[in-house]
């Protein structure tokens, strides 16, 4: 009997002072999550205009390697994202294109949007376009800023984007936000 007293006292001194304590530290506190750290396949974008709202919603994307009419060869990546409040239809893509031949494919670092007055042959820059019902029904376009590409992999494509955007009617709105982009299957 005594043997038994022994054993369990051995035993919850074990339990009360080596395991709990061990449990209780090794628990640790957590980090915040900020508003920089997305999951996979999504996106977060502040648009300020006429009408301010935020987009919290899926990113995702496809790499595009064409020949043009006259057969010089245009790496596209695509970025497309949408609203996850599927009673909004909010839709943004973003085109990066290049026809450098020292490159494969669209490069980490910063992209400047260009100004499309013509046809898109031989296009190395940025442009895009916007559906957000929050502003209205004309479609946005984007008119100047930068996409920043941080890391870029195969199934993978993470960055910032601060892009102004125009409709046809001369109205502007501005989108800042960062993306964690899957690639489109």
């Amino acid at each position: 009997m005594k043997n038994s007293f022994r054993f369990v006292g051995k035993f919850l001194k074990l339990v009360c002072f080596g395991i709990v304590p061990f449990m209780l530290l090794s628990g640790g506190s957590k980090v915040g999550v900020t508003n920089n750290e997305l999951d996979d396949g999504t996106c977060s974008f502040s648009i300020n205009g006429r009408t301010n709202f935020h987009i919290d919603g899926f990113a995702s994307f496809k790499r595009i390697t064409e020949p043009d009419n006259f057969g010089n060869i245009a790496d596209k990546l695509v970025l497309s994202f949408s609203d996850c409040d599927t009673n909004k239809m909010h839709n943004l893509e973003i085109v990066i294109a290049s026809t450098n031949t020292d490159d494969v494919g669209v490069s980490v670092g910063k992209h400047k949007i260009k100004n499309i007055h013509c046809l898109i042959n031989r296009f190395s820059g940025v442009y895009g376009f916007a559906d957000l019902s929050e502003v209205g029904e004309l479609p946005f376009f984007v008119k100047s800023g930068d996409v920043i590409i941080k890391e870029s992999i195969s199934n993978k494509v993470d960055g910032n984007l601060e892009v102004q955007l125009e409709n046809a009617n001369g109205e502007s709105l501005n989108v800042k936000g960062s993306f964690n982009a899957l690639i489109k299957v």
